[in-house]
């Protein structure tokens, strides 16, 4: 009867001793709560847009994606598209949808008919500027994307996309690097020609 305390106890000191070790010896990892989900972009650039309404002007940088649709031709309405994760800094392009929606042929004075400037841009270098001029929202609509396998119980989660398409009446494209070149804004590489070689 003793032997058989003496295992019982020392039983129950083991499995305290681990319980313990295990208290203590498990790792605790915080992470670090970001305010902005960053999105990865090949070479770093990024969309900022400039909605220029009738009584007041919003920008924009939470646009991922932004794709020309027509407007290249002469014979074609410019048209483009911007897709973004639903965010707060779109309000007022947001009215315009709303104020749009089933009045496309008379859109409203106050949001219907807009400018749309769209940069980009590599941090604080502009690479590229799409200027478009009275502009409505053609269409409107928000998806939501996840991984089809893994978007319910994984850590990749789901992305409430707002997709927007304008049509315009007016688009000028711009080549801010040429014009910063050709009014020396910063150094050309100075190389022979090979027809200055001829001579």
């Amino acid at each position: 009867m003793m032997i058989i305390q003496k295992k019982i106890i020392l039983t129950s000191i083991l499995v305290i001793s681990l319980a313990s070790l295990v208290g203590i010896v498990q790792p605790q990892i915080f992470a670090e709560e970001t305010d902005e989900k960053q999105y990865t972009n090949a070479n770093d650039v990024t969309i900022h847009t400039v909605f220029t309404f009738r009584e007041t002007v919003e920008e924009s940088d939470g646009f991922q994606v932004y794709n020309q649709i027509a407007g290249f031709a002469i014979s074609k309405k410019p048209t483009f598209k911007l897709e973004g994760v639903v965010d707060y800094d779109r309000v007022y392009l947001y009215e315009a949808a709303d104020d749009t929606f089933g009045k496309i042929a008379l859109p409203s004075q106050k949001y219907g008919q807009f400018d749309v400037d769209v940069y980009l841009q590599n941090k604080d270098i502009t690479l590229r500027h799409f200027s478009y001029t009275n502009c409505n929202v053609s269409k409107y609509e928000v998806e939501t994307l996840f991984d089809k396998e893994e978007g319910w119980n994984s850590d990749k989660g789901f992305a409430i996309i707002d997709k927007f398409e304008f049509e315009c009446n007016g688009y000028k494209p711009n080549n801010p690097l040429y014009d910063l070149m050709i009014t020396n804004g910063y150094d050309v590489a100075d190389t022979v020609s090979s027809l200055d070689l001829a001579k």
